[in-house]
């Protein structure tokens, strides 16, 4: 009798628990982007460029709401979407951080991440300014910048690991032999 009292009281604690081992919420992307994403799992560099590109789709978005009506409603659409970027632009760094510590061979789409990284950098800076944003834009070049620091470290530390790893060259990750 205790064990089905325990078992009921365990029950719910471990249900709450399920969303949180499953993954990350995936909010910000589309359910096409999810699949992509999915589809890619195995493939480090297509699926770092997918993100790359997810993320310069949300600064293109940026840049039309700029444009557009300096409203409160206008203001709270860039806010959203800055802060949609940011959660996609730390999910890019934290794919990198995966595939690296698998060591996966991701130099060629590191070198993409560093070059996008400086397009939305400047793209950011770029938008009107607006006590509104603000924030939310401090904290989208923070994640730009940390992307790109993080990308550069990583290229760094890769061109030492291939170079004494040579065999391991293009490879999805594994560890060393």
């Amino acid at each position: 009798m205790p064990r089905r009292i325990a078992w009921f009281l365990i029950l719910p604690l471990c249900a709450g628990l399920v969303p949180q081992l499953c993954g990350q919420d995936q909010g910000d992307l589309t359910p096409d982007e999810v699949q992509q994403i999915r589809d890619n799992a195995i493939n480090p560099n297509d699926r770092i460029k997918l993100f790359i590109k997810f993320d310069d789709e949300r600064i293109d978005e940026l840049k039309q709401l700029a444009g557009g009506p300096k409203d409160n409603v206008g203001n709270a659409q860039v806010r959203d979407k800055l802060e949609e970027f940011t959660s996609l632009c730390d999910e890019l760094q934290d794919n990198v951080d995966t595939y690296d510590s698998a060591h996966a061979d991701i130099r060629k789409s590191l070198k993409d991440v560093i070059a996008a990284t400086a397009r939305w950098s400047q793209a950011i800076n770029a938008l009107p300014p607006s006590p509104n944003y603000e924030f939310s834009q401090k904290t989208a070049l923070d994640s730009v910048q940390s992307a790109q620091d993080d990308a550069k470290q990583v290229a760094r530390e890769q061109g030492i690991f291939f170079q004494i790893h040579k065999k391991m060259r293009g490879r999805n990750g594994s560890a060393p032999d």
